[in-house]
């Protein structure tokens, strides 16, 4: 059977080759971002919280989420205390553009996460275009032969253009990844990319066997202060939520509550 990842990436290629795809970016004047890394280590009590901006949630079963105006969504994010954003650029399956993380860039001021399925160049190009803080770049697609260019050329194409280097990883023997990415931020997923199922086993062995100095977060099956605790037990340095703060009723005060004191 064919999983999620093999189904999307062809999506994914037709996307990023489209003559159009650089050009929807919105020009603006230049400015480095801020870094996310940065955001992360001076988060309060050493916790950060970093919140996506997405439309879709395939791993959840849900194909919309109550998606509010860039406006709102950024206030929210304010009075909620993120530390940083993550923002959806693939449009098969999820709905996001690299136009949309170029407007969230702009109008936030916090540092800003290209989350996408990233196999080519021109998306590192799209994420400098768009004033992306960071770049996330997926492990799996390295192990699993589906890049278009290796990720050690990924990673120092993104370093060039001076954007900081987010390395997803789903298990533990993906590490040795790190060493060749020299990535800045390391995140681990709970949620297996193929079959969109959730592994905490596999996740919290994969944080055991963590060997980098570089900040780590979780990512993925946020939906209450009791999923934020078990990152912090696991050794994350905060986590990445999204689909949770979506369907909040007050997503303000979700964010808050996911600042959990550290317990043992």
């Amino acid at each position: 059977m064919t999983g999620f990842l093999r189904t999307l990436l062809p999506q994914v290629t037709a996307q990023i080759l489209d003559p159009r795809y650089l050009r929807a970016i919105p020009t603006s004047p230049f400015h480095r971002a801020p870094s996310l890394r940065a955001a992360v280590r001076g988060a309060p009590d050493g916790w950060a919280v970093l919140v996506e901006r997405k439309h879709e949630s395939p791993g959840s079963g849900m194909a919309h989420l109550p998606t509010p105006s860039l406006d709102l969504f950024v206030e929210q994010t304010r009075t909620g205390g993120a530390d940083g954003l993550s923002c959806l650029a693939t449009e098969p399956a999820f709905g996001g553009s690299p136009r949309e993380v170029a407007e969230l860039a702009r109008r936030s001021g916090l540092p800003v996460l290209f989350k996408d399925f990233v196999i080519d160049p021109i998306q590192v190009e799209a994420a400098s275009l768009a004033g992306a803080a960071a770049i996330l770049l997926i492990a799996r697609l390295e192990t699993e032969g589906l890049l278009r260019r290796p990720i050690q050329e990924l990673a120092a194409a993104a370093k060039a253009r001076g954007l900081e280097v987010l390395l997803e990883l789903h298990r533990p023997e993906e590490w040795r990844l790190a060493e060749s990415a020299a990535p800045d931020l390391i995140g681990i997923n709970l949620r297996d990319l193929d079959t969109l199922e959730l592994r905490p086993a596999v996740a919290e062995s994969t944080f055991r066997a963590a060997n980098q100095q570089c900040p780590v977060l979780g990512f993925s099956g946020v939906s209450t202060p009791t999923d934020a605790l078990r990152y912090r037990r696991w050794g994350a340095d905060g986590l990445l939520v999204g689909t949770g703060f979506a369907r909040a009723r007050n997503p303000a005060e979700f964010l808050r509550s996911l600042r959990v004191p550290h317990s043992g």
